[in-house]
């Protein structure tokens, strides 16, 4: 059966896929007292920035519940504390500064360096995982917010929440003053001199952050009305409820300051309420609720969070991005309603609990394959997900036990389409329900598969095979030993291929796929070392850019 996603790719692709083959999978069994070696390496593609041997060997001695206890339990990563620069990078890097001052201090580049360092080396891959992805549903861009002081704050908050309750991270994000600045909630004010409240984040929030535009059923299906059409969650006038709830919130003071409505922009603390400037009113909100006038704004705001919070789109409208960024672009109704119901109720009367619903996700019937009869990922030819650049950057550096300082990398997923921390815009770095064209299924990561992004995969594996990114021993390189001494005394080639369809592809590669290589690598000479290594080198370039790799089951 020819992979929908995979037809996509060649004709988007073009000349430089390897070849138009059919993807085939096996059965992979379900979790159990150990872990077969495949299995682990497809559950790690989904649970980590990728597998590697260490990882894998483990996981063969655990079940995946404990992955998830050990993740669960894992040191944090996070962004380190910046210091902020003034606003005028003419003043905070004057002439004669050191060369590097813009862009260390009014780029991303400090974070994108750490963010990679830790998706290569942290111990908390999955709490990273859900962390990135979560940063790409509560977008915040440094295309706008330039300082990576400012930044810092805000990517920490998902790498501490990824496991804790969505109603607390929600809060979070709201008084963070990056979101502040970025969506206009910061400085909002109460209707004054004929100028209303900002709506900006009254708009978003609701749109793209919690529970989209129209109202969901649990399986994350559209409701319809009776003439079939969709119901909208909210009007205009829930907006401007909306837009009043968010006013009277300013940055918090810096250290030894006294505190002033717009104080100066600050963004190591959450934002501060200034009564005076925040509307006292009633507001209409979600559902046909009202807000109690003439409270606090803490607690409008709290009570309006609980509002947003408490709607039965987010379940739905929250799981199916995050089994999107995890597992499949295109989960089944079941899926996204089981994992909707885990968010809607943890077991234990708890509505939001990210940890339950993350292993809900990667432990779900359709994440798995139970059953080689019955599995999508063996069945359905829509199923799985283009890798994007960041999770094919970094699942070729682990597999391969990289040395890296960091540096660079985010030139390499740039060039493909994907700059960490700088997405274009409040859609982030691709949409969740783009269409693949001439299909009818969904395929986020596509938005940005250009001709040209295709390049800058086929540029990196070369690079990486061949070459190295920077000077040792600085820069990123990869190690081939392994598959070097796996292609001496191995003319054929098979067990160089062989074993990267175990640690690149879970077993999925196809036999069209597998002779395609093999007869592509017999052409090669092998009577030294060195053509050992280039036989080696050879079949990891043709299996990395190939489309059955970067389309991920």
């Amino acid at each position: 059966m020819r992979h929908n996603l995979l037809r996509h790719f060649f004709t988007r692709c073009g000349a430089l896929a390897v070849s138009a083959l059919v993807l085939a999978s096996g059965m992979l069994n379900p979790a159990s007292a150990q872990t077969s070696s495949t299995d682990a390496v497809r559950f790690l593609e989904q649970a980590s920035f990728g597998p590697n041997a260490a990882l894998i060997e483990r996981m063969q001695n655990w079940s995946f519940n404990d992955y998830l206890k050990a993740q669960f339990g894992a040191r944090i990563s996070t962004y380190p504390s910046l210091p902020p620069f003034d606003s005028d990078s003419s003043v905070g890097c004057p002439t004669g500064s050191d060369p590097n001052c813009f862009r260390d201090n009014y780029t991303m580049y400090p974070l994108q360096v750490r963010f990679f360092l830790n998706a290569l080396y942290g111990d908390d891959q999955l709490r990273q995982r859900v962390a990135f992805a979560l940063h790409q549903i509560f977008v915040v861009s440094g295309v706008t917010l330039v300082q990576p002081s400012s930044m810092a704050p805000y990517l920490n908050l998902f790498s501490r929440g990824a496991f804790g309750n969505f109603r607390q991270l929600l809060y979070d994000v709201t008084v963070n003053p990056a979101m502040g600045a970025y969506l206009n909630m910061v400085n909002n004010d109460k209707r004054s001199g004929g100028a209303s409240p900002n709506e900006n984040y009254a708009r978003e929030v609701l749109q793209l952050l919690t529970i989209g535009l129209y109202k969901l059923n649990q399986d994350g299906s559209l409701q319809l009305d009776v003439l079939g059409q969709p119901i909208p969650t909210y009007d205009q006038n829930t907006i401007i409820g909306f837009a009043k709830i968010f006013t009277g919130w300013t940055y918090a003071p810096k250290p030894g300051a006294a505190s002033l409505w717009t104080n100066p922009e600050y963004y190591l603390a959450p934002m501060v309420a200034f009564e005076n400037h925040h509307d006292r009113s009633a507001k209409p909100l979600l559902n046909g609720v009202t807000s109690t006038a003439n409270v606090t704004a803490k607690k409008d705001l709290v009570f309006a969070l609980d509002n947003i919070f408490n709607h039965p789109n987010v379940g739905p409208f929250i799981c199916k991005q995050l089994i999107q960024h995890l597992v499949t672009s295109n989960p089944s109704l079941g899926y996204v309603s089981r994992i909707a119901a885990v968010f809607n109720n943890n077991g234990q009367g708890v509505r939001g609990d990210l940890s339950a619903v993350v292993a809900a996700i990667l432990l779900d019937q359709e994440a798995r394959c139970p059953d080689s009869a019955t599995c999508a990922a063996t069945t359905d030819p829509n199923y799985g997900h283009l890798r994007d650049p960041v999770l094919f950057v970094t699942n070729i550096l682990r597999a391969f036990n990289a040395t890296s300082d960091g540096i660079a990398l985010s030139d390499r997923t740039r060039t493909m389409g994907q700059d960490p921390f700088n997405p274009p815009s409040v859609f982030s770095y691709y949409r969740p329900n783009y269409i693949v064209p001439g299909t009818t299924i969904l395929g986020p990561e596509f938005t940005i598969q250009t001709s040209s992004a295709a390049i800058g995969h086929a540029n990196f594996v070369n690079t990486m095979v061949f070459s190295r990114i920077g000077t040792f021993p600085a820069g990123t390189g990869i190690d081939l030993s392994g598959l070097q001494a796996l292609a001496a005394g191995d003319s054929t080639g098979a067990a160089v291929v062989d074993e990267l369809n175990r640690v690149l592809m879970h077993g999925t590669m196809s036999t069209g796929m597998r002779t395609k290589v093999l007869q592509t690598i017999q052409a090669l000479p092998n009577a030294t070392s060195a053509d050992q290594l280039k036989r080696a080198r050879w079949v990891l370039y043709l299996v990395a850019t190939s489309s059955q790799y970067q389309v991920a089951r």
